[in-house]
């Protein structure tokens, strides 16, 4: 039989690769994988000529596209997102036409912007924002959910192995390796930043949750529409945690730096802040606003800094503080599930104590760890009054495709 297979195997090749359709059309074959999808040589050119044209900022146009049959060129393009395909690694001039000179120029810009986390973080690949409306700055959020979704429909980039216990498993999707040597200090933050650390926390939240069993035997709706819930409330206590392991490694303790994304260090005191995108108001009112929201923060990340969590302990403050937030949030059958959800972590937790750090006596530092997250859904409660006069001052100009990813975010 081993012989049989070792003689079969290159058939067996050959005969998948000319059988896979191009995940985009879903009619050509696949000719390999171009900017993360398997796809046909069409749809790969047509990406990579139309990604930064006019195209990717108009809607449908009509006539006869019918999004099944025949798609107009946004549609198209939207489509190739959809599917997965990401600029990331861009080759430009690769194909005989060249891309507008429109895309050149900002090529060609980026490499004298002054230092900011775009050069530490790249920009957003899966954000679109408009600022075609001086009224109004779209965010467009189609194309980060469509990766969101591919991730968890991917599930893990590595096989997991830990039996039984969920929060163990959980706790590997953190990857949380701060390294003190590789921080960097950043001096600006503008929309690109902004954008960029919404992207990044999406996509991590979604890796993150991909290691949770329970959740990924959740309908792809459902899943979903937890991580949109989740994935800023997450992100809070993340880089809470972040920032006083920053203070315990680096011996400085000076309350207005946080770490942003694990790499990044920002003074928000200091940080030279562009707010012309966000609001029609003078730079120091909005700014004066989102310093007081990080500002209520610091009582949290005292106490991070004294509990030193261990990653399992940090997986189940991030997974209670998520899931309590989201069954309170939606109700009926969500609350259900994160109810489910939070029972069985929680007697993960217990067996990790118990017989991984032989401590059944616990009580008292998991009380503390609960006292941080009430203190972080306080702050929540807290913004939602700021927020109130917000939108009766009109201090934010800011219009999302999807609002409900942003309620509570200190964003809408």
């Amino acid at each position: 039989m081993l012989a049989l297979a070792r003689n079969q195997s290159p058939k067996i090749c050959k005969i998948s690769s000319n059988t896979v359709k191009c995940e985009i059309c879903k009619i050509q074959k696949s000719h390999g994988n171009h900017f993360g999808v398997n796809s046909c040589r069409a749809c790969a050119a047509f990406f990579r000529r139309t990604v930064h044209s006019k195209w990717s900022q108009l809607k449908c146009q009509g006539g006869s596209c019918n999004k099944i049959t025949f798609f107009c060129k946004p549609c198209r393009l939207q489509r190739c997102f959809e599917g997965g395909m990401v600029t990331a690694n861009f080759q430009y001039n690769r194909d005989g036409i060249s891309p507008p000179s429109d895309t050149l120029a900002t090529i060609t810009t980026l490499h004298t912007i002054p230092p900011s986390l775009d050069q530490y973080l790249g920009k957003p690949h899966f954000l679109f924002l408009s600022e075609k409306n001086p009224k109004k700055t779209i965010i467009d959020l189609h194309r980060l959910l469509g990766e969101a979704s591919k991730i968890l429909n991917l599930g893990p980039a590595a096989p997991i192995f830990c039996e039984g216990n969920q929060l163990k498993k959980l706790s590997f999707g953190l990857k949380n390796d701060f390294n003190l040597a590789k921080l960097k200090m950043a001096k600006r933050m503008t929309k690109s930043e902004i954008a960029g650390n919404w992207e990044h926390y999406v996509k991590k939240v979604a890796t993150w949750l991909t290691h949770f069993d329970d959740y990924k035997k959740l309908s792809i709706g459902l899943q979903m529409k937890i991580l949109q819930t989740i994935w800023h409330i997450w992100s809070r206590l993340e880089k809470l945690s972040t920032t006083a392991k920053y203070r315990r490694v680096s011996g400085k303790i000076k309350k207005t730096e946080i770490v942003v994304q694990n790499g990044v260090l920002i003074d928000i005191g200091d940080v030279d802040f562009d707010s012309s995108w966000l609001s029609d108001y003078p730079n120091e009112t909005v700014r004066g606003f989102l310093m007081h929201s990080s500002c209520d923060q610091f009582t949290v990340t005292d106490g991070l800094y004294a509990l030193q969590l261990t990653d399992i302990e940090l997986t189940y403050m991030l997974a209670q503080l998520c899931f309590q937030y989201a069954g309170n949030r939606y109700q009926g059958k969500i609350q259900e599930v994160c109810d489910r959800f939070l029972t069985v972590l929680s007697n993960d937790l217990h067996d990790y104590y118990v017989n991984e750090m032989d401590n059944p006596r616990y009580a008292q530092r998991l009380a503390k760890m609960m006292q941080l997250n009430n203190a972080i859904q306080q702050n929540i409660r807290c913004g939602r009054e700021r927020m109130h006069l917000v939108h009766t001052f009109g201090l934010l100009k800011l219009e999302f495709t999807h609002p409900e990813m942003f309620r509570d975010s200190g964003f809408h």
